[in-house]
């Protein structure tokens, strides 16, 4: 064990204290823990408030002659049903619920097949619904269907793991519980100690990452990590389009991107710096329509699974643009926290970059420090 902290010192020592880039390492590490921090209060003051309420709730069922259910109004049930559908489909705002005075809920508007059944589910547990009526417009994929942009065809493997959610006060006394567990196994060397120590650990893991241990470690379940980004190019969307489908530019503007050359028809190979070497796969694009949407997968068998869209709308005298992707990083959700905590996950480096593209598209100057600019300039000097 000694020898094993001293090893993961001295490499975390290597990493912030690079005489070429270790001050900005450091300043992203300082960075990272003040936005946990940030994140960890407002956490905390939701799960009180959650408490509190919950609380109150369990007083009022306890009071004498509460005992007994009021019967509903169609009002209220309409507002239950809308608040729990809100929770398992993806673009809830798109449905429309109407409950009649009979306790039917009419449901109707556009919603992807993989949703259909959570979402009868969902209507069905709601208290005062008596019957469905069902008027939904199904779609295999979001299409051209506006309402349903943003929705990937596998967001169903995503809303499944929301029903194990935990309420923000159980997360917390979860979290308190497990962080006390493994301290004091941590103060018994004892191998009883050792269990109790990992028991506990397991326990603030699985209250702060909120799902489940096989998902947060990538050993089962979904793996993927959600980045959705959008922002606004003062460009029109037949330059920023063009742009986007000749990526062996990429290396150009995308920090840590080496090189992008294609192999055969909407097939790419990518080689992107990472913290131990080049990582290297191949994509495809697997949907293309002319100055609207891009969409890509990486292909089987690639050391980084991805998959996603970029979309392209007019908005005045520019474009509207919509990065929505998954990807499955190497140790599933613990992987892509300690990349996050360093400044190298993939939606703070998506956001460097596409600050970049959009200072090039506007103003016609590329950014200097491309993975591909930085390897020439380390090349020259070691000529």
């Amino acid at each position: 064990m000694s020898a094993i902290r001293g090893f993961g010192l001295g490499m975390l020592a290597m990493y912030l204290l690079d005489p070429d880039v270790g001050r900005r390492r450091r300043a992203l590490v300082v960075d990272q823990f003040a936005s946990t921090r940030n994140r960890l209060t407002h956490f905390a003051d939701t799960a009180y408030r959650d408490a509190v309420n919950r609380s109150y709730g369990v007083a009022a069922r306890l009071r004498p002659g509460t005992g007994r259910l009021q019967p509903m109004t169609a009002h209220q049930v309409e507002e239950r049903v809308r608040a729990r559908i809100g929770r398992v489909v993806r673009n809830s705002h798109a449905l429309r619920v109407q409950a009649r005075d009979d306790g039917t809920v009419v449901l109707s508007g556009p919603v992807l097949a993989s949703e259909v059944n959570r979402l009868m589910s969902a209507v069905w547990s709601v208290r005062g619904v008596t019957g469905i009526e069902d008027q939904l417009q199904v779609h295999e994929q979001p299409g051209n269907v506006s309402a349903l942009q943003g929705a990937l065809a596998h967001e169903g493997r995503r809303g499944a793991g929301m029903a194990e959610s935990w309420p923000p006060s159980i997360r917390l006394l979860a979290g308190v519980a497990g962080g006390a567990l493994a301290l004091a196994g941590l103060s018994r060397n004892r191998p009883l100690g050792m269990l109790q120590a990992l028991l506990g650990g397991a326990l603030v893991t699985r209250a702060l990452a909120n799902r489940k241990l096989g998902e947060v470690t990538g050993m089962a379940g979904p793996r993927s990590v959600h980045i959705d980004k959008e922002m606004f190019i003062a460009a029109p969307p037949e330059r920023v389009f063009d742009f986007w489908q000749h990526q062996e530019n990429f290396p150009q503007f995308m920090r840590n991107v080496e090189e992008v050359r294609p192999t055969g028809e909407d097939c790419w190979h990518w080689k992107v710096a990472g913290p131990f070497g080049p990582v290297e796969w191949d994509a495809r694009i697997t949907e293309r329509e002319l100055n609207r949407r891009l969409a890509w997968h990486t292909v089987e068998g690639a050391p980084v699974e991805s998959e996603g869209r970029v979309d392209f709308e007019p908005a005045g005298e520019g474009t509207r643009l919509r990065v929505s992707m998954d990807y499955a990083p190497a140790a599933g959700a613990i992987g892509h926290a300690a990349a996050r905590l360093l400044g190298r996950d993939a939606k703070t480096e998506m956001d460097e970059d596409l600050m970049r593209v959009k200072s090039f598209l506007e103003t016609g100057v590329a950014a200097r420090d491309s993975a591909a600019r930085r390897a020439a300039e380390d090349a020259q000097r070691l000529h």
